[in-house]
């Protein structure tokens, strides 16, 4: 099988940032991790993964103008924005329109437990939305062995698919427009995609794609899928 272009970015190659508060994996240079191979892919600048201790809070600093993707993996996430609070638990998706040099405060709301959560920003320069407010349900797990659109809004410029499998079960996601990026995070468990084998943490990039085939290796793994470039 001739592979298709593309780029793994290993779990256990991201930068990592850890205090008493944070403990962050970053896939992408972020901060004062930098590594000439995790440059951004396209208009995909970050892609985070974020572990909150019980009651603590940290903050976001938005280097680009940029729609930020908040994903909940276990537990949930206070959010304040200009002002607004967000609430946000596992099954929901927020999306916040942020301007260069604006910033998030992240707190987990429970006392005694870790909270984990996926930040992905994708560069816009979509002003329009400032005001609306982007917050997605889904429940995979009544939708298990397919690829659960989250979010897919004309007015977006990505399209946000999850699903939860079981042990070979596999999946084609149809791209809208083979000229359109596709990225992908595996949260739990292990696939192979487009005949690149991919455990749990792990990050795929690929082009120049018409279709990309998913196929589980493991029960419960989960895996998120981006669309962009629209």
């Amino acid at each position: 099988m001739e592979l298709t272009p593309g780029k793994i970015f290993l779990a256990d190659q991201r930068g990592l940032t850890e205090t008493s508060v944070l403990r962050r994996y970053s896939t992408f240079n972020f901060e004062k991790y930098y590594n000439e191979h995790k440059e951004p892919f396209g208009d995909l600048f970050l892609c985070n993964d974020e572990s909150i201790a019980g009651g603590k809070i940290t903050f976001f600093l938005c280097k680009e103008d940029s729609l930020q993707i908040l994903m909940p993996i276990t537990g949930g996430i206070d959010i304040v924005a200009n002002g607004k609070e967000f609430a946000l638990e596992t099954g929901q998706v927020q999306v916040l329109n942020m301007g260069k040099g604006e910033v998030l405060e992240i707190s987990n709301p429970y006392q005694n437990d870790v909270i984990n959560y996926i930040q992905f920003g994708i560069k816009t320069d979509m002003f329009l939305m400032r005001a609306s407010e982007m917050l997605f349900n889904f429940d995979f797990e009544k939708n298990q062995n397919q690829l659960v659109e989250i979010i897919s809004n004309p007015k977006l410029p990505f399209k946000l698919s999850a699903g939860i499998f079981a042990a070979r079960e596999e999946v084609i996601y149809k791209m809208q427009n083979p000229n359109h990026q596709f990225y992908t995070f595996i949260v739990d468990g292990a696939f192979e995609i487009e005949g690149r084998l991919m455990h749990a943490r792990d990050g795929l990039a690929l082009w120049d794609i018409e279709q990309v085939e998913l196929e589980a290796l493991s029960n419960n793994a989960i895996v998120v899928v981006l669309e962009f470039g629209f």
